[in-house]
């Protein structure tokens, strides 16, 4: 595989992480939805324990896009350091990277929220 072939698969891979990126975010603006209603005291489209379910699935796909743009961010950056051309590539990957700490952090808020069942969990918080 040459590298054009490896650089279009992996804008393949972006493309369709960033499809489920925005069904992500689609998801996160309808739990938004469910808080206004609940801070509102309304009628809500989810339970307390439905609403967390979702939340840290969605929050478990985010992190595995995190990953996925990281690993792909990499790969664009050793592709760049053949064709002499990495900085810009490295900046992207280091940002890449910090989002995957934050990722990860905010995964592990949600799951020691809910596990602790504080009802401290901010389905409002922005993803990355």
């Amino acid at each position: 595989m040459n590298i054009n072939d490896k650089e279009t698969q992996l804008l393949y891979t972006q493309m369709y992480a960033s499809i489920l990126f925005i069904i992500t975010n689609t998801i996160s603006i309808i739990l938004t939805y469910n808080n206004i209603k609940k801070h509102e005291n309304k009628k809500r489209l989810f339970t307390s324990d439905t609403e967390h379910k979702i939340t840290i699935i969605n929050r478990v796909i985010i992190t595995i896009l995190v990953i996925i743009f990281t690993y792909i961010n990499y790969k664009f950056y050793e592709i760049s350091k053949f064709k002499n051309n990495s900085n810009l590539q490295r900046k992207e990957f280091f940002a890449s990277i910090l989002a995957l700490i934050a990722g990860f952090i905010l995964l592990y808020t949600t799951i020691k929220s809910v596990n602790n069942d504080t009802n401290d969990i901010n389905p409002n918080t922005p993803v990355l």
